[in-house]
């Protein structure tokens, strides 16, 4: 039988957890026969190798990298090898709900040239890591305490009573990974609920941006690698991943706005689910975002993509940014020619954030350092112009904006 949904796997030193994801897309309430699973190993130093003997009921192809190609060259390199008219793309330690792959292929069949995102992320504990964060010790910690079943589950696991110990400072002192869901946990919704808990950012977004999906300027945001669905043809369209982005972080969200760019229609399916299998983050994973940001910015010099910088500010309220961007392009239209200065410095602050982070600067003076005032005429032009759009009262988004990066 034909090829219909080609799911894309990356994966490297994702061992065990990569193991977790194949066997619960074994349980998927689709024709299996019509999806195929390619899995591609990027040059992993662990023991991820083992799964070219994986013997899974759908068709599953093992590639292996001969050396590290990083994420986006990787995701390439499946697409490349994609049978499917479905692209369904998955990070190596996502867990997927049952209906995942019915639900994606069912909005394809409905429209042609649409891009699906699921819309709730969650974050699964199917491991103890000694190397958890305090943000990750906290919350398995709360489920412990609010859940029977994690807690039975861990005690069985741990081979001790919780009430005998402080699980936080315990759980930092393992020596070994400890599993705690296996292959029939993860094929039961009910089960991935339990160990889980909602990751904020994302469904923040989709949440704020509620009834504003399709009009929105910032929907491309919510897309990640293993968040979304298209059609092969796109590909043709908008090209690949960029493979210049290296370490972690927004190669996906910049393929995200190319589609946006190219007048994709985003769906946002509201009952879609996956499970982020929590594991140690790197130190340098922080970094390394802030690095693809001024590449990303640099590549798309444009405000919808520099707006993003507001989260470095701990800024993260999606419809003010939503909002600023409508009425930057309505100002462009209703006075066009007029405001020039003040939106340049706008664009130019926001710019300045992470390269100040990247330089591990403080985040502070964002005008004067941008470079965008070179004396004080333009100075006074800039401030001026805030000044007469304040006054018009139809633009205090954009005025709000640029008193909160004027006064860092």
């Amino acid at each position: 039988m034909a090829i219909e949904v080609s799911v894309i796997i990356p994966s490297h030193n994702r061992h065990p957890y990569n193991l977790l994801t194949l066997q619960a897309l074994e349980n998927q309430a689709f024709d299996l026969s019509k999806m195929e699973v390619i899995f591609i190993d990027d040059a992993s130093t662990d023991n991820t190798a083992q799964l070219k003997d994986y013997r899974p009921k759908y068709p599953f192809r093992y590639v292996r990298n001969k050396k590290n190609l990083g994420l986006s060259r990787t995701r390439n390199v499946g697409l490349a090898m994609a049978q499917g008219s479905i692209i369904i793309l998955l990070d190596a330690e996502m867990l997927v709900e049952p209906d995942y792959v019915k639900k994606h292929y069912r909005h394809h069949q409905k429209k042609d040239s649409v891009v699906v995102i699921g819309k709730n992320k969650n974050k699964a504990y199917s491991y103890l890591f000694p190397g958890f964060n305090a943000t990750q010790l906290n919350e398995i910690c709360s489920l412990a305490e609010n859940s029977s079943a994690v807690r039975n589950r861990m005690e069985k696991r741990l081979k001790l009573n919780l009430q005998d110990i402080k699980l936080a400072e315990y759980l930092k002192k393992l020596k070994k990974p400890v599993q705690l869901l296996d292959e029939k946990d993860v094929k039961s919704s009910s089960r991935l609920r339990t160990f889980s808990v909602p990751e904020p950012y994302s469904y923040n977004l989709l949440e704020q941006l509620e009834g504003r999906y399709e009009n929105s300027r910032l929907i491309w945001l919510a897309c990640f690698g293993s968040n979304l669905s298209f059609k092969k043809k796109v590909i043709d369209k908008i090209g690949g991943y960029d493979e210049t982005f290296q370490g972690w972080g927004l190669e996906d969200t910049e393929f995200a706005y190319r589609l946006y760019r190219s007048g994709a229609q985003f769906v946002v399916d509201p009952t879609l689910s996956r499970y982020h299998q929590e594991h140690p983050i790197t130190a340098d994973r922080a970094q390394e975002e802030k690095r693809n940001m001024l590449l990303f910015q640099e590549k798309h010099p444009v405000i919808e993509v520099c707006i993003k910088s507001l989260n470095s500010l701990k800024v993260y309220d999606f419809r003010f940014m939503d909002a600023v961007l409508e009425e930057h392009y309505a100002l462009g239209m209703s006075h066009p020619g007029q405001y020039e200065k003040l939106k340049q410095s706008i664009l130019a602050m926001l710019k300045q954030i992470p390269l100040l982070i990247t330089q591990k600067k403080p985040v502070t003076s964002l005008l004067q350092s941008s470079g965008t005032v070179i004396n004080s005429k333009e100075h006074k032009q800039i401030i001026s112009e805030r000044e007469a759009l304040a006054a018009s009262g139809k633009f205090g988004n954009m005025v709000r904006l640029f008193d909160l990066l004027y006064e860092k």
